[in-house]
């Protein structure tokens, strides 16, 4: 084998010298996420297919049961469904909502960009209890929107306004917003500020070079924000549970009351696989999409 040159071997060296720290940094983020991650959904996922004992929590005889229960049992059918169909709801509604914030701060003078994404990032510094209780202030049967219309002879009688759908809905794009905002805005400031004028020179008014420049660049951002609030929304705990009750059960208010209140871990741990593979979904949609958008951007 002929030997390499000796500049050409030193940088083989330096490569693999700076290889293996890149190594030995990402070592205890490695050893974090598998203990935290990939250890617990792998020993869900072997628990799901085991069968529930009263006695131990489950036994060691394997089984399809808790799958079929999960996907032909009417209840756990409508769980499913219910959970779908609100985070698709979420996530639409932070979608309009969120572009429009992230299309506004990234417009907004530097002055006050600072001050007005400290604004929207405000609610993540409380936690989510704190912030669902608001609501509850907010909209119980005493609370200040009940008041308000009473005081403005809009109702005779105090609305029920908790534990159903809407309330939960609202809460959670109220919660779930700044994670669809910021992917967004980071699209949006990252475009080419002379595209838009450039267009303007060709004849393109506003709303056109809107729809044919700056949202079709902006699709990375929606489509990694879309992943977070629908994934974050089907997992949701809290919030479901003290504003919607047990008119509103969605997927991760099923988990926890299967593994902490029956101890039914295998049907559980089926529910938290099929969880997961969701976000799984969601998640490689949106790489797709970002591979899909890197190679139209070579070959042009």
């Amino acid at each position: 084998m002929p030997r390499l040159p000796g500049g050409l071997s030193e940088m083989r060296r330096a490569a693999t010298r700076e290889r293996g720290f890149a190594a030995a940094l990402l070592a205890p983020l490695g050893t974090i996420y598998v203990l935290c991650l990939i250890a617990p959904v792998s020993y869900f996922l072997a628990v799901s297919f085991l069968r529930y004992s009263p006695n131990a929590l489950y036994s060691s005889t394997p089984t399809f049961e808790n799958y079929a229960r999960l996907l032909f049992d009417p209840y756990n059918q409508n769980i499913i469904l219910n959970t779908f169909r609100v985070a698709a709801i979420v996530t639409l509604v932070t979608l309009l909502l969120g572009y429009a914030l992230a299309y506004f701060l990234s417009r907004a003078a530097p002055a006050w960009r600072g001050f007005l994404m400290f604004l929207v990032v405000a609610p993540l510094m409380t936690g989510v209890i704190v912030r669902t209780y608001g609501w509850i202030v907010l909209l119980g049967s005493d609370g200040l929107v009940n008041r308000l219309l009473l005081a403005l002879h809009l109702t005779g009688k105090p609305l029920s306004l908790l534990n159903s759908e809407p309330t939960v809905i609202v809460a959670l794009v109220h919660l779930l917003l700044p994670f669809m905002t910021f992917p967004i805005f980071s699209s949006l400031v990252g475009q080419d500020p002379h595209l838009v004028p450039a267009a303007a020179t060709l004849g393109a008014g506003p709303v056109k070079a809107f729809l044919e420049i700056t949202l079709p660049l902006s699709r990375p951002g929606m489509v990694m924000g879309c992943g977070l609030v629908f994934t974050l929304t089907a997992g949701a705990v809290v919030t479901p549970a003290l504003l919607g009750g047990r008119n509103v059960m969605m997927m991760g208010q099923m988990i926890y009351q299967l593994v902490l209140s029956t101890l039914n871990w295998p049907l559980g741990a089926a529910f938290a696989v099929v969880l997961v593979l969701c976000q799984l979904v969601v998640i490689s949609v949106y790489f797709r999409s970002s591979r899909q958008r890197t190679r139209r951007v070579a070959q042009s």
